[in-house]
């Protein structure tokens, strides 16, 4: 770090050097966003630029934090982000750079440069909802909507919660955030509430006198997997696929449609996978 380097006026405001960038910045950076002011004391751009940068972040309160780092002292880092002009600024995000700017802008600006990047009412909303029980995260996400018409994942966490007991609810929901795969995923899911009110007890008597009906097994299938029976829907939609014949297809795409929901991160898709390859090749 450079001996000129001045010593920060507010406590969210630090220099920084090659040493200290990864934990200063990047690691920060995953519980609040980090503002770097890449800078040198012959920059006079750099002057004017400084302190408008280290008062709107002081104002925001530990918000955001200011790491200021002198590109003289620290060439490593400054030729590792491409810094070919100074004042340059950029501000990360969960440990990557997600925005920008060259030079002095003016205050409206950078201003809205911050504004982008501190969470919102909205999104506060639904990060907290998602430690709620059921019923305070649907109050909470229905006023994160009303903050926030275009909220996505507002959107999508209500739907989350609505989708079983309000199909049509949920797909309005998430009609204007398509094909976002969050949104595609309820789409899936309403498709398989409409499946809930089936008599399953009456498609497991079928499937037992003929185990080989490939719609049969779909809809038995479908209907587990709208209950939440994903093991024995997955089992059921496999065998399906197995039979072969002119349900195969039908039976392939609900499997794909239910991997989706589950994600690939699921041991159960990851087990299933390998039999649907062989059932197919």
């Amino acid at each position: 770090m450079s001996a000129s380097a001045p010593s920060p006026a507010s406590p969210h405001v630090i220099n920084v050097d090659d040493a200290s960038f990864q934990t200063e910045v990047l690691d920060r950076s995953h519980e609040v966003p980090v503002i770097v002011d890449f800078w040198a004391a012959w920059c006079g751009p750099c002057r004017t630029l400084g302190p408008m940068l280290e008062s709107a972040v002081a104002a925001r309160d530990g918000q955001v934090v200011l790491a200021k780092i002198d590109v003289d002292a620290n060439q490593a880092v400054a030729q590792a982000f491409q810094v070919k002009g100074i004042p340059q600024v950029y501000a990360f995000r969960d440990g990557r750079a997600v925005s920008q700017f060259t030079g002095v802008i003016p205050e409206p600006q950078l201003q809205r440069f911050l504004d982008d990047l501190v969470p919102t009412e909205a999104d506060q909303l639904v990060a907290d909802a998602a430690a709620m029980p059921s019923g305070e995260a649907e109050v909470a996400l229905r006023r994160a909507l009303e903050l926030d018409p275009d909220h996505r994942d507002a959107a999508v966490a209500l739907a989350d919660l609505v989708v079983v007991d309000d199909p049509d609810a949920a797909l309005r929901l998430v009609a204007p955030h398509r094909p976002d795969p969050g949104a595609e995923a309820i789409v899936s899911r309403a498709s398989l509430a409409a499946d809930g009110a089936v008599d399953i007890d009456a498609l497991q008597a079928g499937v037992a006198a003929d185990p080989d009906d490939g719609a049969q097994l779909i809809s038995l299938g479908r209907a587990l997997a709208a209950r939440g029976d994903h093991d024995e829907a997955i089992d059921r939609l496999l065998h399906a696929v197995e039979l072969g014949g002119d349900t195969r297809e039908a039976a392939r795409a609900q499997l794909v449609e239910l991997f989706g929901i589950l994600g690939d991160a699921d041991p159960r898709v990851a087990a299933a996978r390998p039999r649907l390859a062989r059932a197919l090749y």
